[in-house]
């Protein structure tokens, strides 16, 4: 069974460029996309995603408020924040709201590790 993504930025091309970059898994399939962070809920809720990559600012609601609602309905949802405005106090800010990476738009060569980290189950602490 492939790893489903949701893609949410504001821009086409970033949208399309993502696409680009996740096909180097053969396992992943992009199930759906969105453009801001109201249809990002939305197709969240109805296409159950394995992982949601956010941009952080869009136009209505932005990405670090649609992640929290996202996290509402579902506590164990991976989400990864994809901005060109990476700092350590977004990243902070994003680890508080349960975002569980932040990838710079301008380093794309880690996406597909990271998210590939993200999906291996953590061993329980002894």
């Amino acid at each position: 069974m492939p790893i489903r993504l949701l893609i949410v930025d504001d821009s086409e091309l970033v949208r399309k460029g993502l696409r680009n970059i996740l096909r180097a898994k053969p396992d992943w399939e992009v199930c759906g996309e969105a453009s801001d962070g109201l249809d990002a809920i939305a197709m969240f809720k109805s296409l159950s995603p394995d992982v949601t990559i956010m941009d952080f600012q869009m136009p209505g609601v932005n990405g670090l408020d649609a992640a929290a609602k996202i996290l509402q309905i579902d506590p164990m949802a991976k989400i990864v924040l994809f901005t060109q405005h990476a700092s350590p106090a977004l990243e902070k800010h994003a680890l508080d709201v349960g975002i569980r990476i932040v990838v710079s738009k301008t380093d794309t060569s880690k996406m597909v590790g990271q998210i590939a980290a993200l999906l291996v189950p953590k061993s329980p602490e002894p």
